[in-house]
């Protein structure tokens, strides 16, 4: 999470659920809404299941990201 929602979040906290500012209510309204969006609809990885039968070999030539860490 950013700098900036996390701040958003923390002052909507403190000044709308417990302050009963309503302005501030509504900014944490709107980031938890956007929090909830970013972590349910995200990209999900892609996971193949393949059994191999004893002797196969299994090759990958494509990494997601081109990460040499991962």
């Amino acid at each position: 999470m950013s700098t900036m929602a996390s701040t958003l979040l923390g002052r909507g906290i403190r000044r709308g659920l417990l302050g009963g500012q309503r302005r501030w209510l509504g900014v944490l309204l709107v980031v938890l809404l956007a929090r909830f969006v970013r972590v349910f609809g995200g990209r999900r990885p892609v996971v193949h299941r393949i059994g191999l039968d004893v002797g196969e070999t299994l090759e990958v030539r494509h990494l997601a990201g081109g990460g040499e860490d991962r």
